[in-house]
């Protein structure tokens, strides 16, 4: 998985809007994905905690690095976010995804979101694979 992780990490990384908010992904497996999402200031909300946005894109970018660990492009279809309590600035926030299942066309996962040993939220993608593998994105 080492090639994986390595173009992987550049696909999601490098520019736009995974690139602004400076997510790095972490590790890849089949079917797995942890990624980490930097709690600086530019991330927090009006009340002074990690915006709920940023926790549902560390979430969707997790859940479609696993989706994507398989070799093909998968897009979310649906999703739901429990937001469980507060991420706070500073320590990073981990997202760490469970793959419940892989089809031909669809794929779910479950996403833990911790900062350190807080548990901050927990989420189910559904994933949509499009026809097209990664290997043929420019």
């Amino acid at each position: 998985m080492g090639d994986a992780l390595v173009y992987l990490r550049n696909r999601q990384e490098n520019g736009g809007y995974n690139g602004m908010h400076g997510l790095h992904v972490a590790a890849v497996g089949e079917g797995y994905a942890e990624v980490l999402l930097p709690a600086s200031e530019k991330i927090l909300n009006p009340l002074g905690d990690v915006h709920g946005g940023a926790i549902y894109t560390l979430c969707d970018v997790a859940a479609g690095t696993a989706a994507a660990s398989r070799g093909r492009v998968g897009v979310t279809l649906s999703a739901n976010v429990n937001y469980l309590r507060p991420g706070r600035a500073g320590e990073a926030l981990t997202a760490v995804t469970k793959e419940i299942k892989h089809g031909r066309q669809t794929a779910v996962y479950e996403v833990e979101v911790t900062q350190g040993a807080r548990a901050i939220a927990s989420a189910v993608f559904t994933m949509f694979y499009v026809d097209r593998e990664l290997k043929t994105l420019p």
